[in-house]
C-alpha cells in the first residue's frame, strides 16, 4: 500500500517538445494584423522620442531589430542635433501586405508590406518655434517594411527593415 501511495504522488514525465515549430501565422489576415500592429507601435514610440527632443532613443529597441537599430538611433537624434523639434504625429493610412511566411526566412523576415503614412499633422520647428517644413511638402510617404521575430525571450515582432519608396499627395503612388 505504501508503494501505491508513492506512485500516486509522483509526477509523470513531461511530454517531449514538438519536433516541428508551429507556424508563426496561419493565414494572411494574421500576418497583416501583426505587420500593422508592429508598425503602429514603431510609429508611436519613434514619434514620442521625436516630440520629446530625441532623448532616450534606446526606447526604440523594443520594436526595432537587427541592423535597423543603429539607423533608427541616428534618425531619432538627427532633429535634436540640428536644434529642431517635432509636433504632431504621422497617421498610418494603409498597410498592404506584400508577402508573408509561416516561418522566418533566412534573414529572419516573416512578413513584408507597404505602409503609407499621412504627414499632414507633422510639423518640424526651429529653435524659435517656426515651421521649417516646405509648403509644398507631399502629404504622404510610402515605406517598404519587414517584420521578424523579436530577440530570444521577446514575445513580440520587431521591425527589421524600413525603406523609403515614394511620396505624393496620396497613397496611390
Amino acid at each position: 500500500m505504501g508503494l501505491l501511495a508513492l506512485t500516486a504522488c509522483t509526477a509523470s514525465e513531461p511530454a517531449p517538445a514538438p519536433s516541428r515549430t508551429p507556424p508563426v501565422f496561419e493565414n494572411e489576415e494574421q500576418a497583416l494584423a501583426a505587420v500593422t500592429e508592429t508598425y503602429q507601435e514603431f510609429l508611436d514610440i519613434s514619434n514620442t522620442i521625436l516630440v520629446e527632443g530625441g532623448v532616450d532613443v534606446d526606447r526604440i529597441n523594443a520594436i526595432v531589430g537587427g541592423q535597423l537599430v543603429d539607423a533608427e538611433h541616428e534618425n531619432l537624434t538627427e532633429l535634436s542635433t540640428q536644434g529642431l523639434s517635432l509636433t504632431g504625429a504621422p497617421t498610418l493610412v494603409s498597410m498592404q501586405l506584400q508577402e508573408w511566411y509561416p516561418q522566418p526566412d533566412a534573414a529572419g523576415v516573416i512578413a513584408l508590406a507597404r505602409a503609407c503614412m499621412d504627414l499632414t499633422a507633422v510639423q518640424v520647428l526651429d529653435g524659435d518655434g517656426n515651421s521649417v517644413v516646405e509648403t509644398d511638402r507631399p502629404s504622404t510617404r510610402t515605406w517598404s517594411i519587414a517584420i521578424g521575430p523579436g530577440n530570444e525571450g521577446q514575445q513580440r515582432f520587431v521591425l527589421t527593415s524600413r525603406d523609403f519608396l515614394s511620396e505624393g499627395s496620396s497613397c496611390e503612388n
